[in-house]
């Protein structure tokens, strides 16, 4: 996915940085390298400590934060550009746009996405969570233009991705000293399935509007389960 994430950005960015993991094996440096993107090696710990390592690294004074399922539109370009000639905020929140199957999800939980993504060097950053840290920012402001966000393309690539983020959503639970329980796991779970299914209709997306809020619903389920596994297994010890 990545070709398609740095294209989105060539020409328009002053400079394109990309942050690999030193343990990946696959060809991501090279294909960054051949795209003309700047490759820096930082040890993986959490998503936001990747990309507040990776603000300190930018020679710009703003920073547009993008993930390789992602993709800046024509319209996205255009606004940030006429909105950095006169900034009025430390960061901007962009509108999502979220495809899963190929389908653009108008309802559910991905129906309405906003997530704060540029950001001015040195006064904005990531809070540390294990999981989708959010921005801490004087002041936001919000952008009307979409970036795509192409993030369930098929079961076999989203599965893996699922399990993960459950392992690091218990982490930030137990780090929140959060109870958890077999039946609070279940209460969760059937609320996030509820929430988006029908509250936030997205069975109007159709089956792929089904499946994304079934999955959600699985994860949700894992990470509190996984919780309350991990303060089970720790007060059993002798």
């Amino acid at each position: 996915m990545l070709p398609g994430a740095i294209e989105s950005v060539a020409g328009w960015a002053d400079e394109i940085v990309v942050v690999v993991d030193p343990r990946t094996t696959d060809a991501t440096p090279d294909i960054a390298s051949a795209a003309g993107a700047r490759v820096l090696d930082h040890a993986f710990e959490s998503s936001a400590a990747q990309c507040n390592w990776g603000l300190t690294e930018c020679v710009s004074p703003w920073v547009l934060v993008l993930d390789a399922d992602e993709r800046v539109t024509p319209e996205l370009r255009d606004e940030i550009s006429a909105r950095l000639a006169r900034p009025g905020s430390a960061a901007y929140s962009v509108r999502r746009v979220n495809f899963a199957l190929g389908r653009h999800l108008r309802w559910g939980d991905w129906g309405a996405d906003r997530v704060v993504r540029l950001l001015a060097s040195g006064h904005a950053r990531f809070g540390e969570r294990a999981v989708h840290g959010a921005v801490e920012a004087e002041s936001v402001g919000d952008l009307r233009s979409a970036l795509e966000h192409h993030t369930l393309r098929s079961l076999g690539q989203y599965l893996p991705k699922l399990d993960d983020y459950a392992s690091r959503g218990a982490a930030d639970l137990l780090a929140a000293r959060c109870r958890s329980s077999l039946t609070r796991a279940c209460l969760h779970a059937n609320w996030r399935l509820f929430r988006g299914l029908v509250l936030r209709l997205g069975i109007l997306d159709g089956r792929a509007g089904v499946l994304v809020a079934v999955l959600g619903a699985w994860g949700t389920f894992l990470k509190w389960v996984r919780a309350w596994e991990a303060t089970t297994t720790a007060t059993s010890r002798p």
